[in-house]
C-alpha cells in the first residue's frame, strides 16, 4: 500500500510520515514548492531522515532518528497523484477547496482515490465534491490524530497520539478501499454518518472562541514575552470564557438532536447513564490488556463502535479521547484543568482563528439557522472576530448558502455513502 501526504512539511503531515514511515508503509510527502517547502524537503534529504522528538509518555516511546531515503519526498504533484493508494491532506481545512482544485488538474477525478481530510472540520465534502465529482470517496477525521508540533526544520515532536477518533466514510468506496484506510489507522472508528465529525467537530468549540475570548490577554503576553498557556490560562483559569465555550457546544449538541442523531451531553438529557455503562466496561477491559499497545488500540476502537454514530460534548469527547474520565455534571473548566496534555504547553496560534473561523463557527451557526437553533453564543464569538481580524478573501468560508436544507439533513445523516463493486 502507498500512501501520499500532501503538505508533508506541515506539523500534522511530518508527524504522519514519521509514523507511517515506522509502521513500514511505502510513504510519498509532497511538499508545495514555496519557501518552507523548499526547505524542509532539503533539510529531510541532507540529514537523511527526521528527528520524531517524544516526551516522557507511558508507552516508553523515546526521541529517535527516523532514516528517510532521498525518493519518499519531493515536489512531484504527478506522482502523488498517480502512485497513490490513499492521500492524506495535512494541511488546515480552510484552504481544502484550493487543494482539490489542484488536484483536479492532476487527474484525481478519474482515479477516485480515496482522500483523508485531516481533520476535515464542519461541512467540507460537499463543496468538494463540486470540485472532483459527485460522491468522490472521502476518509473524514473529526480530529487530527496527533498533539503535534513542528519546532524545527527537519524534526517532528508528537506530544501525544489521540486515543481514538471517529471517522466518517463519504461517498462511494469499493469494499477493498475501506479495509484499505481501516488497516492504515486501527485505532480509528468508523462510520457512515457525517454528522459525527460535521457537527462533532471538537476543534469549532476550542480554538476560535477561546483564542478571541482571551484577545487582550495573549495579545499583552505576547508584549510582555510570556508565553500564554492556551487551554490552563484560557479555560481552566477563565470561568466566563469556559461557561461561554459549553454554551456553544449545546448549541453543537442541539443540532445533532434536532436532525436525530444520538447525544451525549445535551443539557436535560445527558444520556449519562450509557455513557458510563459503557465506558466503565471499556475500563474493565483495559485493565486486562495494561500497556500492550497494539491491543488497547484495537480494543478501544471495537469498543467504541458503541458511539460511533454519535454526537458527544466536550468533557466526553475528553474521556475517550484523552482517557479524562467523565464526572458527571462537571464543567467544562474543570474538565479542562484535568487533562494533562493541556497542561503541557499548549500554545495560542492564529490559524485557532483562520481556520476554525470559517470551516467551524460560520457553519454551525449556518445550521442552527437553518434548524431555527438560537445561535447566539456563536454569534457572540463571530463578533469578536469581526472586531479583531479582516476575513480572508482568499480561503473557504462555508455559510451553507450553495446547498438547500434538505440536501444538508440528507448529508450529515449519511444518505450519500454507498459501497461499490
Amino acid at each position: 500500500m502507498k500512501i501520499g501526504i500532501y503538505t508533508v512539511n506541515s506539523q500534522s503531515g511530518r508527524a504522519y510520515l514519521a509514523d507511517l514511515t515506522e509502521q513500514g508503509y511505502q510513504v510519498y510527502g509532497y511538499a508545495r514548492e514555496t519557501a518552507s517547502g523548499k526547505e524542509f524537503v532539503d533539510v529531510i534529504r541532507e540529514q537523511k531522515g527526521i528527528y520524531l522528538e517524544r516526551p516522557a509518555n507511558k508507552n516508553k516511546e523515546e526521541s529517535r532518528f527516523i532514516h528517510l531515503e532521498r525518493d519518499v519526498l519531493g515536489h512531484d504533484m504527478e506522482r502523488l497523484v498517480d502512485e497513490s493508494d490513499v492521500i492524506i491532506i495535512a494541511h488546515p481545512s480552510h484552504y481544502l477547496t484550493e487543494t482539490m482544485e489542484l488536484f483536479s488538474e492532476w487527474g484525481i477525478r478519474q482515479k477516485r482515490t480515496p482522500i483523508v481530510l485531516s481533520s476535515s472540520r464542519t461541512f467540507a465534502v460537499p463543496y468538494l465534491w463540486e470540485i472532483v465529482g459527485e460522491n468522490h470517496p472521502f476518509v473524514c477525521f473529526s480530529t487530527s490524530p496527533y498533539s503535534c508540533q513542528a519546532p524545527r526544520s527537519g524534526t517532528v515532536y508528537i506530544k501525544r497520539r489521540k486515543r481514538s477518533w471517529l471517522v466518517s466514510l463519504e461517498g462511494e468506496f469499493t469494499k477493498e478501499q475501506i479495509e484499505v484506510v481501516k488497516d492504515l489507522f486501527p485505532q480509528a472508528v468508523f462510520n457512515r454518518v457525517p454528522a459525527t465529525t460535521s457537527i462533532g467537530n471538537i476543534g469549532a468549540i476550542f480554538h476560535p472562541g477561546t483564542y478571541l475570548l482571551n484577545y487582550d490577554e495573549i495579545q499583552a503576553a505576547e508584549k510582555a514575552g510570556r508565553t500564554f498557556s492556551f487551554y490552563m490560562e484560557g479555560i481552566a483559569s477563565n470561568r466566563e470564557a469556559a461557561q461561554h465555550l459549553e454554551a456553544i457546544d449545546q448549541v453543537r449538541l442541539e443540532i445533532a438532536h434536532h436532525i436525530g442523531v444520538e447525544v451525549y451531553g445535551l443539557a436535560g438529557s445527558p444520556n449519562e447513564e450509557k455513557w458510563m455503562g459503557i465506558m466503565k466496561a471499556l475500563r474493565e477491559k483495559e485493565r486486562e490488556v495494561g500497556h500492550r499497545i497494539d491491543e488497547l488500540r484495537r480494543l478501544r476502537r471495537d469498543h467504541l463502535q458503541n458511539i460511533g454514530e454519535a454526537v458527544t460534548s466536550v468533557q466526553h469527547w475528553l474521556d475517550y479521547t484523552y482517557g479524562v474520565e467523565r464526572i458527571p455534571g462537571e464543567s467544562l473548566q474543570d474538565a479542562i484543568a484535568r487533562t494533562p496534555t493541556y497542561q503541557q504547553g499548549s500554545v495560542p496560534q492564529q490559524r485557532y482563528v483562520e481556520e476554525d473561523v470559517p470551516t467551524g463557527l460560520v457553519p454551525l451557526l449556518a445550521l442552527a439557522e437553518r434548524f431555527g437553533i438560537d445561535g447566539t453564543a456563536i454569534r457572540d464569538v463571530l463578533e469578536l472576530y469581526y472586531k479583531h481580524f479582516e476575513r480572508d478573501k482568499e480561503s473557504e468560508w462555508r455559510d451553507l448558502e450553495p446547498f438547500s436544507t434538505e440536501y444538508i439533513r440528507r448529508y450529515l445523516k449519511g444518505e450519500f455513502f454507498e459501497v461499490i463493486d
